[in-house]
């Protein structure tokens, strides 16, 4: 389950029964059952508001977390807005799980055109193996730009994010194509993290960012 506060719930539910649950941003298979109920069942229940389902979707005024900065020992010292055709990532294409490190590749939706272009980021560091072994201890979720800070955000587990660069203004036009690119996809996104741009990746994820509103 992917919502912090129904532990609890979810676990009180769970006590009688030998399953333990885990809170994970990556239920790629739940998001997208409650997006096609969202898209073309609840519509049609009685009762039903859109007004209700879209003032979910907008972020809290609340939400005023401040991302951790990442050890001095696990930041990389350059790092690209970059895509990769989607076909890279279907049966045939380049990109499997032979050649990704220790990353991982999320599902994909088999609606998406091939020929569209996924967005991510490729990391360059000195210590690429530091970096990707880090990244797989934890649940990498996705990267987000804020803009109001100017930040480059990479999202781990169920709510934690760490600062993993600050945007200038030529990257935060490259952060604005990146953040449509993702939401042409339905969020999909990828990080590469590699020693140069000609070695292959330590450690490659495609990820999902979960949909708002579900």
């Amino acid at each position: 389950f992917f919502r912090g506060a129904m532990f609890n719930m979810i676990n009180i539910a769970l006590s009688d029964i030998d399953v333990v649950g885990r809170a994970s941003r990556c239920t790629f298979s739940l998001a997208q059952w409650l997006e096609e109920r969202n898209d073309s069942v609840y519509p049609q229940m009685e009762g039903y508001r859109q007004s209700m389902a879209a003032s979910t979707a907008r972020p809290s005024f609340l939400d005023i977390r401040t991302p951790s900065k990442l050890p001095d020992a696990l930041r990389g010292e350059k790092y690209a807005f970059v895509g990769l055709p989607l076909a890279e990532f279907l049966p045939g294409g380049g990109v499997d799980s032979e050649n990704i490190g220790v990353g991982n590749l999320c599902p994909i939706d088999p609606k998406l055109p091939a020929d569209a272009f996924v967005q991510g980021v490729v990391i360059l560091t000195q210590r690429p193996d530091a970096l990707a072994s880090w990244m797989a201890g934890t649940e990498l979720a996705g990267l987000t730009c804020d803009f109001k800070r100017n930040n480059l955000i990479v999202q781990t587990d169920i709510d934690t994010e760490y600062l993993l660069a600050r945007l200038d203004d030529v990257q935060r036009e490259e952060g604005a194509a990146f953040e449509e690119g993702k939401k042409v996809l339905g969020g999909l996104h990828f990080i590469s993290v590699q020693r140069d741009e000609d070695d292959d990746p330590a450690g490659f994820w495609l990820l999902r960012s979960l949909p708002t509103g579900i």
